[in-house]
């Protein structure tokens, strides 16, 4: 779970909940909820300042999350190619688990 994923970067850092939180600029209360799995995965605003905070790549941090960067669908609504691929790449994954 995204919580996990979460707490597991912050105690391999051997950061502590108050640090991240305030390097986030979030209350440690709803950080405590997101690591124990209580709530669900923040939106990307908080994300991103999560990421910022643990030194975590971003984009990845988003998709833990379960979510799609704003970046990427951005990309992916604008550029053909971009879309072409990645429906390639679904659709050989699919064939492959079928």
């Amino acid at each position: 779970m995204f919580g996990d994923y979460i707490r597991k970067l912050r105690t391999d850092k051997g950061i502590t909940q108050t640090e991240v939180a305030e390097r986030a600029g979030m209350q440690i209360r709803y950080l405590s909820r997101i690591e124990n799995n209580h709530d669900n995965p923040p939106s990307e605003e908080i994300l991103l300042r999560l990421a910022a905070a643990l030194d975590e790549d971003p984009h990845q941090m988003v998709v833990k999350a379960g979510k799609v960067p704003s970046d990427f669908k951005e990309l992916i609504a604008e550029d053909d190619e971009v879309f072409r691929y990645l429906k390639h790449k679904v659709e050989d994954r699919n064939k492959s688990e079928g």
